[in-house]
């Protein structure tokens, strides 16, 4: 049976650089989420997410498409409820990189599922990983840290909480954790 890992944290603590290198691993698939926003420079359609209008995204919603989706900085986003179900099916690792909502929300669907809650070394360097990422705009950047900080209320309703000031040593402890959990 399949194992399904979430990985969640503020903007800016690195979930995409570990879940990217993860998804290179044998038995590692990744979800592709939902979402309304515009794609940054670097993302594709059907790669880093589903980029969808508002009013595709509610029609989906309607449809029971999703088996958890939220809103974050005016933007919504979903996890697709299909190919979830089907992954718990295979024999593989089934991660999903979602806000501590969307975790929340899939642990009550699915309880055998494994929360790890990746956090940055420390605020300043959270900070700069924002503002070095030059992808939002200034009150963006700002909203994205003060949701952070409330994201960072939710740590201890995960299973597992990983600071990521190394990446080998990040992605390293969250292979242990996947074979042991």
């Amino acid at each position: 049976m399949g194992k399904i890992v979430i990985i969640s944290g503020p903007s800016g603590s690195g979930k995409t650089t570990v879940c990217k290198i993860l998804k290179q691993q044998a038995h590692v698939e990744e979800s592709i989420s939902v979402t309304t926003r515009s794609p940054r420079n670097n993302e594709k359609d059907g790669e880093s997410y589903h980029f969808v209008s508002k009013d595709k995204f509610m029609e989906m919603i309607k449809n029971g498409e999703f088996a958890e989706y939220a809103e974050y900085c005016g933007y919504n986003y979903g996890t697709p409820l299909k190919p979830l179900q089907e992954a718990t099916k295979k024999d593989i690792f089934y991660l999903l990189e979602i806000d501590v909502q969307g975790a929340l929300q899939i642990k009550e669907k699915f309880p055998e599922a494994i929360l790890i809650f990746l956090l940055p070394p420390n605020n300043v360097t959270l900070s700069q990983r924002l503002i070095n990422r030059n992808t939002d705009k200034a009150q963006d950047l700002v909203n994205r840290l003060k949701m952070a900080e409330k994201e960072l209320e939710y740590k201890d309703k995960y299973d597992y909480c990983v600071v990521n000031d190394d990446l080998d040593a990040t992605v390293n402890a969250i292979r242990n954790i996947l074979y042991i959990a």
